[in-house]
């Protein structure tokens, strides 16, 4: 299991070449944050103070982690060695890759420091690297070395749902570094985010071309995130799978069993289509491509393009090679489960009984409750909606999260984390639909049903008239409904 925390490296005392210079680069980071309470998605859980580290890039910007500064309410920075505190805002975020830049207006802030240099390649393995941040135990700069012990790609855990390339270093983990530089012969090869929890001396700081790709990104001031192809693979080390592919004996590449319908690559790459190259890189039967004399996943190539750029396939298909242009497009998949941050949560009271859009936060509250046979449908419906074409009709899953216990909405019980299909006849695409049809009752009646349940939830349409203000007085609830957009 991953922890979002930060990176520390045992120091042996020798300064380092550079060092100096970095020091007037590495800013400390005073936040202030707040989340959304999504089990009463009407309030927020209460304030918390923490801190961070950053370092100075150029244009007068910092460069941070998007967990240092997400559902903040006040954000300030400091200097090495300067008293005062500047106020800061968050220019650019993005939770998929655990990266930020923040701003400071007041021009003063930025007197005697310097931008730092990225460097051109990333460390090799048993390279030693330096940490600067703030880390918990003291209020000054901390400059500490670590041993780069891995090259990888693994899970960034501020999104829980992304995956890129990693630094591994061999080193302790303590709180409060995240957003610190990892330098590398006087230059940043990587920035502190995360490590790995019941492990000793593991810990992970994000590389230069994660950075880059952020920093490419929001060029045109607004940032679209990675493309996803939307392509699952089988390897083809199975000599019987490559004899049924019809492959080439000399040829080695990885087969396409399934397409996502958001991804980038469907309606360009069907499955059973092998592909055998990317970019002229050469896939290998276990998906890796040869990149500057590491063996990385396929998809490194893939990381390293911008939305509205293409990748090129070689591609077996019915027993020919041919060339497959794929356009990447940004990702706007209502179900991809991400981590959510920096937004209110989307609810419709109605009799007590409150509605909201399946996400990572529901299900995470959901989970509480494991044992329950809905909570279970939450998360297959959650990994499995798209394969087995379940959100055909569907903008989002709204589920029955809460229920507001008054005597309009007794014996409600069982269908709580249900997945909602209509409402008084009409079918349910998304929580404006649910709002929408509770206006026009069935004889008298409210009628609700769920996925996977033959009996419906049934109110009386009378009674939730006069209930609908009384439970919301009762419970305090200044809001019957928060919706992000219009759908």
């Amino acid at each position: 299991m991953f922890a979002v925390c930060t990176i520390s490296f045992l120091f042996t005392g020798v300064a380092l070449s550079g060092e100096t210079d970095l020091r007037e680069s590495v800013v400390k980071i005073y936040i202030t944050a707040q989340r959304p309470d999504y089990s009463m998605p009407w309030q927020s859980l209460p304030p918390g103070n923490g801190s961070g580290s950053g370092f100075i890039i150029n244009k007068r910007r910092i460069l941070t982690n998007a967990h240092v500064v997400s559902d903040i309410r006040f954000l300030q920075v400091q200097k090495d060695g300067d008293a005062r505190r500047y106020p800061a805002k968050v220019a650019f975020i993005g939770h998929d890759c655990d990266l930020a830049v923040l701003t400071v207006e007041d021009p003063t802030f930025f007197e005697g420091t310097k931008a730092v240099r990225f460097s051109d390649s990333l460390p090799a393995l048993n390279n030693e690297v330096t940490v600067l941040g703030y880390p918990t135990g003291g209020a000054r700069l901390s400059i500490t070395r670590g041993v780069v012990s891995r090259i990888d790609y693994s899970i960034y855990t501020h999104s829980g749902a992304d995956q890129h390339l990693v630094l591994q270093v061999d080193a302790a983990i303590n709180p409060g570094n995240s957003g610190g530089p990892i330098v590398f012969k006087n230059k940043v090869a990587g920035l502190a985010f995360q490590g790995l929890m019941f492990a000793e001396n593991i810990g992970y700081g994000i590389p230069v071309p994660v950075i880059q790709h952020f920093l490419d990104d929001i060029s045109d001031n607004k940032y679209d995130g990675y493309p996803e192809l939307g392509a699952a693979y089988l390897e083809t080390t199975n000599p019987a799978l490559c004899r049924d592919l019809g492959m080439p004996p000399n040829k080695t590449g990885i087969v396409v069993y399934y397409l996502d319908p958001f991804g980038s690559a469907i309606g360009c790459l069907k499955p059973r289509d092998v592909l055998f190259s990317i970019d002229g890189y050469k896939i290998e039967s276990d998906g890796t491509v040869l990149l500057n004399d590491n063996n990385v996943p396929f998809a490194e190539l893939l990381e390293r393009k911008q939305c509205g750029q293409s990748v090129v396939f070689k591609v077996w298909r019915d027993n020919t090679e041919i060339e497959v242009n794929v356009p990447l497009k940004i990702s706007a998949d209502p179900f991809a489960y991400r981590n959510i941050y920096d937004k209110l949560p989307e609810y419709y009271i109605f009799a007590g009984l409150i509605f909201s859009p399946l996400n990572r936060e529901c299900l995470r509250a959901a989970n509480r409750h494991s044992h329950d046979r809905n909570v279970n449908q939450l998360n297959y419906y959650s990994q499995y909606a798209k394969i087995d074409n379940l959100n055909k009709d569907r903008d989002e899953f709204v589920v029955l999260v809460r229920q507001l216990p008054h005597p309009v909405n007794t014996y409600t019980q069982s269908f709580l984390n249900g997945i909602v299909t209509a409402v008084n006849g009409i079918n349910i695409r998304n929580l404006h639909d649910l709002k929408t049809a509770m206006t026009k009752p069935l004889n008298g009646f409210h009628v609700i049903k769920f996925a996977g349940m033959d009996d419906s939830l049934i109110l009386d349409a009378v009674a939730t008239v006069k209930a609908n203000e009384e439970i919301l007085l009762r419970y305090g609830v200044p809001s019957p409904e928060y919706f992000e957009i219009v759908k």
